[in-house]
């Protein structure tokens, strides 16, 4: 794969902005976003459900129109006209979009002549495709007939067949199992280490790890915040002490009290406090002989919270919607 030049991104997005009517009211989807990608990087989109993830990939893929911004790949504006599709992209989107009386074969094979691959070169492509995919097995069934899992990793298999420079994934793990989610990740690796720019959109903090991905974390149309893995970690996410009470009077000690990060009921009846740790090796059994014996009387449950990415995810949004922290308990805390 062949990239523009040196420290050029491959995509840029540029200020985009996007607004849906219904009816007679207005959602803003995008507001003011802006974000790139370099050959051989992979920057994972993190939000919310409605976060806005899927509108940049439908911009970026000049299939839907931006209201202002721009968007380019390898150089190339995507935006401009009402946005045209470029040949150096790849998308794969959350909704399926095989042939399903089709072949696995037959899938893969139009895909690729679409893109002008054809002959010996063609036919290497739909196996070495399919073999990343664990399709190999598959590759004469008819895509109807194959399992949720299976058809989602056919359906990411369609946007690489051309060799894509830049490939935009959104949300390419949903129903694949995982044994077939860990071959999809490894894939996805090695596409960028073969000097593919990708985006990929997910609400999987797992994979954004073992993607070794950078972070750009959207939430209401707006980019909230973007770096590293360990960079956003040290930022957003200090270790921190869950407590979890049969009642909500309790008599903390002052520093905990000084360092609290969040209290209130959970769905479970308990009455959960979150505070700050000051040091990194602070063990649950010191936190809880320091509560004292009041505390400790109505005391249902204790663990220190390691920093993480799903801590600064959460802290991050929090302080931008001004809400509290889902608990993560309830199922849907991080999505």
């Amino acid at each position: 794969m062949t990239g523009g030049p040196p420290n050029v991104p491959a995509m840029a997005v540029d200020s985009v902005t996007k607004t849906y009517r219904r009816g007679k009211s207005e959602v803003q989807a995008l507001r003011g976003v802006s974000l790139a990608v370099h050959a051989g990087e992979i920057v994972a989109l993190l939000g919310n459900n409605g976060a806005g993830k899927s509108t940049v990939m439908g911009i970026a893929a000049g299939l839907v129109a931006a209201d202002s911004g721009r968007v380019t790949v390898e150089g190339q504006c995507v935006t401009d006209g009402g946005g045209r599709p470029s040949r150096h992209l790849g998308l794969a989107p959350q909704e399926e979009a095989l042939y399903p009386t089709l072949t696995v074969r037959r899938n893969l094979t139009y895909f690729g002549r679409l893109s002008g691959l054809k002959g010996p070169e063609l036919r290497s492509r739909v196996e070495e495709v399919a073999g990343h995919l664990m399709l190999s097995d598959h590759l004469d069934r008819r895509a109807g007939e194959l399992s949720g899992g299976q058809r989602r990793r056919l359906h990411t298999g369609l946007a690489l067949m051309h060799r894509p420079t830049v490939l935009l994934l959104d949300e390419p793990t949903v129903g694949v199992d995982i044994e077939a989610r860990a071959e999809l990740l490894d894939f996805v690796r090695a596409t960028a280490a073969q000097g593919a720019a990708i985006l990929y959109s997910t609400h999987q903090l797992h994979e954004v790890e073992r993607l070794g991905a950078r972070v750009v974390i959207i939430d209401r149309g707006r980019i909230l915040e973007s770096g590293s893995v360990a960079d956003l970690v040290v930022r957003h996410a200090p270790p921190l002490v869950d407590l979890r009470f049969s009642t909500d009077r309790i008599d903390l000690p002052r520093d905990l009290l000084e360092s609290l990060d969040e209290a209130g009921w959970t769905n479970s009846g308990q009455y959960r406090v979150v505070a700050r740790l000051a040091a990194t090796d602070t063990v649950v059994a010191h936190v809880v002989d320091h509560l004292g014996p009041g505390a400790q009387a109505v005391l249902q449950g204790a663990s220190v919270l390691p920093p993480d990415l799903e801590t600064a995810y959460r802290r991050i949004v929090r302080a931008s919607t001004g809400g509290s922290v889902p608990d993560p308990d309830d199922e849907g805390a991080v999505r």
